[in-house]
C-alpha cells in the first residue's frame, strides 16, 4: 500500500483506493482511548453479549432463548451438517447492530467525523481523474453499522459488502471501519486480527490501530485473520453511500 500524494490519506493497494488514518485528540476533544472507552460502554449498556459478538461457528444463536438442555442435545449429535454458502458478493451473517444511530454525543460526533472523511476521500479520489461515478457532491450517508468485539479466535472469512439489489445506492457503496482497539495482539502471532484485501491473487495485509479510519469500495474481497490478544479487537464497521 502506498500514497497516492505525499500529504494525502488516499492509498493505492493494486489497484484497490483505500482511506487511512488516525484520529486525532484534537478532533475529538479528549484523549482517543478515553473516547474509544466511552464508545465501548455505550455499545455494553445498549446491546446484548450477541449482539457484539462475531459470527461464526460458535456465536450463531441467541443463547438467552435457549435452556440449557437444547444445548444439551446438539452436543449429543454422533452425526451432522450444516450448508456453507459463498460470502464473496453477498451479504453474510453479521449483526447490523446500528451502532451508529446511538444517540449519544461520542457516537454522534464518530458518525460526522467518518462521514466527513468519506467527502473528502470521494472529493480527492474522483477529483484526481480515477474511473467511477462522480458521486461527492451528493447527501453522504451512513447505510449500515455494526460494533463488534473479537475475542480469541474470532475471524472474518472473504467476503464483500455488495448486494443482490436493483437499487444504485447498494451498487456503490463505500465500506469502512473505525478501530476501538486493536486488543494488544500476541506478537508470535504475526497475522494476528490483521485485516486482509484480496487484489490480483495477493493478500495485503493492514494492521489496526487505534483510532484508524479505514474506508474503501464495497466490492472490494477483503477478510480478519484470526485474531488472538490479550484483550478484544474492538471495531465499528459501517456502509456508506451516496443519495
Amino acid at each position: 500500500m502506498y500514497k497516492y500524494a505525499p500529504n494525502s490519506n488516499l492509498h493505492l493497494i493494486n489497484p484497490i483506493p483505500v482511506w487511512k488514518r488516525i484520529l486525532k485528540d484534537e478532533e475529538v476533544g479528549q484523549p482517543i482511548r478515553q473516547f474509544n472507552n466511552k464508545l465501548v460502554e455505550i455499545a455494553r449498556d445498549f446491546y446484548r453479549e450477541w449482539e457484539i459478538e462475531v459470527p461464526d461457528e460458535r456465536h450463531t444463536l441467541e443463547k438467552s432463548n435457549f435452556p440449557l438442555e437444547y444445548y444439551d442435545e446438539l452436543d449429543k449429535r454422533e452425526f451432522f451438517y450444516q450448508s456453507n454458502y459463498p460470502a464473496v458478493g453477498k451479504w453474510h451473517a453479521v449483526q447490523t447492530n446500528g451502532f451508529l444511530n446511538i444517540d449519544e454525543k461520542e457516537v454522534i460526533l464518530l458518525k460526522s467525523i467518518l462521514l466527513n472523511d468519506y467527502k473528502d476521500m470521494l472529493t480527492e479520489y474522483f477529483n484526481n481523474e480515477f474511473d467511477g461515478v462522480q458521486y461527492y457532491n451528493e447527501n453522504h450517508v451512513v447505510d449500515e453499522s455494526w460494533i463488534q468485539f473479537y475475542k480469541n479466535g474470532d475471524y472474518k472469512v472473504q467476503h464483500n459488502h455488495l448486494r443482490y439489489s436493483e437499487q444504485i445506492e447498494m451498487k456503490n457503496i463505500w465500506a469502512g471501519g473505525y478501530y476501538l482497539t486493536d486488543g494488544e495482539p500476541d506478537i508470535r502471532q504475526p497475522y494476528s486480527g490483521r485485516f486482509g484485501f484480496n487484489a490480483r491473487n495477493k493478500t495485503y495485509l493492514v494492521k489496526p490501530e487505534e483510532g484508524m479510519i479505514l474506508l474503501f469500495p464495497g466490492d472490494a474481497i477483503h477478510e480478519v485473520f484470526p485474531f488472538y490478544g490479550k484483550k478484544e479487537r474492538i471495531c465499528c464497521n459501517f456502509n456508506l453511500s451516496t443519495r
